[in-house]
């Protein structure tokens, strides 16, 4: 069976729009979402998020509604080989031979439901995309229009080839998340979600990603731009790891987190290995250390020292501070919001400026 198409050119590549009984865009789509192996700590798949079960039954029920309807289009990537472009016309013989880029829950929820017969859908298609191309069109479909694990969108930056800040917070969320000598050592909730009931996995790739960015640049996409045309990303003085970053020493902004939740570990050992009862591991406790990092590093740049001595130094006096007025890295003394991580924060940022 053949569809006619109708050829757009944009920015980032050839698309072609045609449509398509609902019935064969689920003969030939494949859904394929990311996943992650807590044993081997990889990454594999594709780049879809974990379907919903939740979403697809309410689809289910939304399709077989008298007045469904599904006006928007599903995108699907495909190789060259496994379809024929004849002039206007496409065609697909074989079965399962093409990814889904946008639009899974749909294509799933139909798949269940027995109104899959009653539609026709709007269909996408980009010839030969390479696994970066699609990884990106999904963040950017996904990051700025639908509501996203943001953990898995981090995740994604993860198959491009190009250097941008996304990609250089994943890869040091991936890589303290694997080094047997990291302080978050299989601690990381790298899909947002714990890979296993019950495991110490207490702060999502998301969460890290987000206070790390701010850190390495403003204005990631304008920088992952630059860099993709062949042009040194902006200079922000103001961003404490924006020099390390520009100069492609990741490793740099590596050691020296490191360093820090290394002293943090040292300073509160059962803190951080319990997170079911502290906070320290945990967003309020990761968050206020972040907040206070600029002013840290700030200082330790000039005493010349970014050593894990150095920030187990600051941590130490905040913890001898908490100790005289009694209060502990629990829920029970931080507020669970912002105003939580602010106030964890300012305790540290109290002490660096106390250091000589």
């Amino acid at each position: 069976m053949s569809f006619p198409v109708i050829v757009t050119e944009q920015p980032a590549g050839t698309f072609y729009l045609t449509a398509m009984p609902a019935s064969e865009v689920i003969r030939v789509a494949r859904p394929n979402p990311r996943t992650y192996d807590p044993e081997t700590l990889d990454s594999g798949g594709g780049i879809q998020r974990e379907p919903s079960g939740r979403r697809i039954k309410a689809i289910v029920e939304y399709a077989e509604s008298s007045d469904a309807a599904f006006p928007t289009a599903v995108l699907l990537a495909i190789r060259s080989e496994d379809c024929t472009l004849e002039g206007n016309m496409i065609s697909i013989s074989r079965e399962g031979v093409a990814d889904v880029v946008d639009g899974q829950h749909r294509i799933l929820g139909l798949r269940e439901s027995s109104a899959a017969k009653n539609f026709e859908l709007p269909v996408i298609f980009i010839i030969d995309a390479t696994d970066e191309e699609k990884a990106l069109l999904f963040a950017i479909i996904n990051g700025t229009q639908t509501k996203v694990p943001a953990s898995l969108l981090y995740e994604l930056y993860g198959v491009t080839e190009s250097r941008s800040p996304a990609k250089t917070c994943h890869e040091i969320a991936r890589s303290l998340n694997s080094m047997p000598e990291s302080p978050w050592y299989r601690r990381l909730k790298m899909l947002g979600r714990k890979s296993a009931p019950g495991s110490a996995e207490s702060l999502s790739q998301g969460t890290f990603a987000k206070f790390l960015m701010p850190l390495i640049s403003p204005n990631p996409q304008k920088d992952r731009d630059l860099i993709r045309n062949n042009k040194p990303p902006g200079a922000y003085p103001q961003c404490i790891f924006n020099d390390y970053f520009r100069e492609g020493k990741d490793s740099q902004i590596l050691k020296v987190l490191l360093n820090v939740f290394q002293g943090a570990r040292k300073v509160w050992p059962s803190e951080w290995d319990n997170p079911d009862d502290f906070v320290l591991t945990k967003t309020l406790g990761f968050s206020g250390i972040m907040r206070a990092l600029p002013d840290m590093v700030s200082k330790g740049r000039t005493m010349k020292d970014l050593s894990v001595g150095y920030f187990s130094t600051i941590f130490a006096r905040v913890k001898q501070r908490m100790d005289e007025k009694g209060i502990a890295l629990k829920s029970d003394y931080f507020s669970a919001s912002a105003s939580g991580e602010a106030e964890f924060g300012a305790m540290i940022h109290e002490q660096v400026e106390e250091t000589n």
